[in-house]
């Protein structure tokens, strides 16, 4: 910011973050988001820096330059589809996933003013994450992990098995098995 306004950079932050206020402010944005917010302000050709709030705004990315519905235009797609939404083709996957954070039910039945403008909230920030994370180069799903699952069947199957096996029967021999099982009586 220096390079780019000079004298009023240093005379209304200094040469360093001394308070911390921009840190503070620009944590968590990826560089990709730095520089986006750098370029912006570029191209903004102000006389004077922005605040770090406004500079955080500039850095958050907007949807279309990823290639992404705008927000209005995901908002009335999440609104018109939320009825079923496996059965929708949606324009983008972060679409699909921001109506389900702000829940279907809610987009479904909002029924006063206020209802609809919480659900309308729920999805901004929802959709907004997820574009962020687009931008970061992030899925926008965590992947789970694949847990492995215990099966009564199968562990059991496995111990008459080793219990067969301990006997000195053959669990692939019927015949054999009967034999010695008369031969014990």
């Amino acid at each position: 910011m220096t390079a780019l306004f000079g004298q009023k950079w240093t005379s209304a932050y200094g040469l360093a973050d001394r308070n911390g206020e921009w840190l503070k402010t620009l944590d968590g944005l990826h560089p990709t988001q730095l520089e986006l917010g750098l370029n912006r302000v570029r191209l903004a050709g102000s006389e004077w820096p922005p605040t770090a709030p406004e500079f955080r705004k500039l850095c958050q990315p907007l949807p279309e330059e990823l290639g992404l519905p705008a927000l209005a235009n995901a908002w009335r797609e999440a609104n018109e589809h939320a009825s079923q939404p496996t059965h929708h083709g949606w324009s983008h996957r972060a679409v699909y996933l921001a109506g389900r954070s702000a829940g279907w039910y809610e987009l479904r039945n909002a029924g006063t003013a206020e209802e609809c403008r919480e659900v309308k909230r729920k999805f901004g920030v929802a959709y907004q994450a997820l574009v962020n994370r687009e931008c970061q180069g992030l899925p926008l799903e965590d992947q789970l992990a694949i847990e492995h699952r215990f099966d009564p069947a199968t562990y059991s199957n496995q111990l008459q098995r080793e219990t067969m096996k301990d006997q000195g029967i053959d669990p692939l021999d019927g015949q054999g098995a009967r034999a010695k099982l008369m031969g014990m009586f």
